[in-house]
């Protein structure tokens, strides 16, 4: 094989690794049901000790389904005082929601995040048929 084809091969190999690492770990979810689910950030703060940085959330979840719902996954974002960017991730809630209820999750750690961190935004990402 030669060099060029070696290297062809070889970035093929680590887009499709890559590919497949970014689908996993997350539910599916249901488009439908997220459509039909609002969140809602109530309140936050950051635990860590300027060490290690973790915001630690009170999110509201309002199911206007039919069904239950669980597998909220949800992708929060971290802003500076000035309102750029900082980190993102997803965080899957651990519960579920009965139809036509609302439920408030406390206490909830989502990730590490930068030291500046100023501002904290949550949005749906997906659900699932409970």
């Amino acid at each position: 094989m030669t060099t060029g084809a070696f290297r062809l091969v070889l970035a093929g190999l680590v887009v499709a690794a890559c590919a497949v690492a970014a689908g996993c770990g997350l539910p599916e979810g249901d488009a439908q049901l997220a459509a039909n689910t609002r969140v809602q950030l109530v309140d936050w703060h950051v635990a860590g000790f300027w060490v290690i940085n973790c915001p630690v959330a009170w999110i509201r979840v309002t199911n206007y389904n039919p069904v239950p719902i669980k597998d909220i996954v949800v992708r929060y974002s971290t802003y500076d005082g000035a309102g750029h960017p900082l980190d993102q991730g997803d965080y899957t809630i651990d519960g579920s929601v009965a139809p036509g209820q609302t439920k408030n999750f406390i206490e909830l750690y989502l990730g590490l995040v930068s030291l500046y961190s100023d501002r904290l935004s949550v949005s749906l990402r997906s659900v699932s048929r409970g």
